[in-house]
């Protein structure tokens, strides 16, 4: 048994590993944010209605129902190399993330802005299920809900990064938000080249494991997918917000984009705030029961906002709405890998992500059809844009039954597989 000193290294090992794992959720999280946050701003001048830009962010769903998985599955049976199984496919995917950024200020066409968010999330999909793969490789199982802790806390300091700073950029210069998202995403990128060595440790990550197919995991596994169902509903939701958001608070609200930052800044903290709350809760309560609550307030608390016509009742729920959306969305990759058969984690990370695209190809989708039927009815007040709230809350409110039937399939997990790598179990 580890002494104390052998403890007190083995935690700091593992924290320097979360905080090398998590820098690339940072840089994602801001590219992401930029471009689907701020680029509407600038795809209105092409698209012309907010139907259109609404299909055109939402086609980024269109790429990830086939690449993550397949991403995802081949870095499972991709054979050691130097770089590791994942790195690959994240080198691969990183100029195209880039390339897209960089272009879309630029374009002068609506097929041109359609080519550029098209290189962002075909690259993005190549990045993003073996990057979260790493972490099951790496990773004991006890240690998941808090890594996606600490991944969520970087993903909201990414977020909230893009969104109060965005608008700043944006109004020095179009392009400079996009820009400056490029250099993030190159930036925290390299540190996985340490997290790719720590895996070549690992022959498969976990010992004597055999990946499940790809077709036995998504039409053979009924819990991953009740659990693809239901992250797709989450996604829906959370990708209509993003996408209009700002849209609401100046076109819907009259206010300033300046204002929209400062909400939106609002929402950040209660992202970063939730995600070690989330972590404690599902080591008190457990994962499901923390999630579904976390569910139930952030939908209802979603559908609230049709109600008001003017800002400040939206301030004071925003907050508590806020808080129990970021629990909800911070845990949904801890769940996949501990429901996906050992050995499968890069699949599990395609399937959380092809679920994400279901959801993130409807959600703008949906809103932006409703906000455009609803600018003369119902929600003429706010020019048909507080139509986004019910359509996304509902979503989340019947993710709620899914989430009760994955509970006989938690409790059948056995214990976690053996690592190689003892060092990594030194008490945190």
């Amino acid at each position: 048994m580890a002494g104390p000193g052998g403890a007190e290294q083995g935690g700091a090992a593992v924290r320097r590993l979360l905080i090398s794992l998590g820098l690339p959720t940072l840089g994602l999280a801001f590219g992401l944010s930029i471009l689907t946050t701020y680029g509407p701003v600038v795809l209105l001048r092409v698209a012309h209605s907010p139907a259109r830009v609404g299909a055109l962010i939402g086609g980024e769903g269109a790429f990830a129902l086939a690449i993550p998985l397949v991403a995802g599955a081949l870095s499972d049976r991709m054979s050691p190399t130097p770089l590791g199984r994942r790195l690959p496919f994240i080198i691969a995917g990183l100029p195209l993330v880039v390339t897209g950024l960089l272009l879309l200020p630029w374009a002068s066409s609506y097929l041109v802005a359609g080519i550029a968010v098209l290189l962002f999330f075909v690259g993005y999909y190549l990045y993003y299920p073996p990057y979260r793969a790493m972490y099951a490789d790496v990773l004991p199982r006890r240690l998941y809900a808090r890594a996606q802790a600490s991944q969520a806390v970087l993903r909201g300091l990414g977020l909230g990064a893009a969104l109060m700073t965005g608008g700043l950029f944006l109004g020095a210069w179009t392009p400079l938000p996009f820009v400056v998202a490029a250099g993030v995403m190159l930036a925290t990128t390299f540190p996985l080249g340490r997290v790719a060595r720590l895996q070549g440790t690992f022959t498969a990550g976990v010992v004597d494991a055999h990946p499940t197919s790809v077709r036995d995991l998504v039409f053979g596994n009924r819990a991953m997918m009740t659990f693809a169902a239901a992250n797709s509903m989450w996604e829906f939701s959370f990708a209509g917000l993003r996408t209009f958001i700002v849209l609401y608070v100046v076109s819907g609200l009259d206010r300033s984009p300046s204002v929209a930052s400062a909400v939106i800044a609002v929402v950040a903290a209660a992202y970063v705030a939730g995600a070690p709350v989330a972590s404690r809760l599902v080591d008190r309560f457990g994962i499901l029961p923390v999630m579904t609550w976390s569910a139930i307030v952030f939908g209802v608390g979603l559908c609230y906002g049709a109600i008001p016509t003017t800002l400040p009742p939206l301030l004071v729920v925003l907050p508590v709405v806020a808080l129990a959306g970021a629990i909800l969305l911070t845990l949904p990759p801890a769940l996949a890998f501990t429901l996906a058969p050992h050995g499968s984690q890069g699949a599990a990370a395609g399937i959380i992500d092809v679920s994400r695209g279901v959801g993130v190809v409807l959600g703008p989708v949906a809103v932006g059809a409703a906000v455009s039927m609803m600018s003369s009815s119902l929600f003429s007040a706010t020019r048909g844009y507080a139509a986004m709230w019910p359509v996304i809350g509902l979503s989340v409110l019947l993710s709620v039954p899914l989430l009760r039937r994955l509970e006989p399939a938690l409790q059948s997990q056995g214990s976690e597989p053996t690592r190689s790598a003892e060092g990594l179990r030194a008490p945190v």
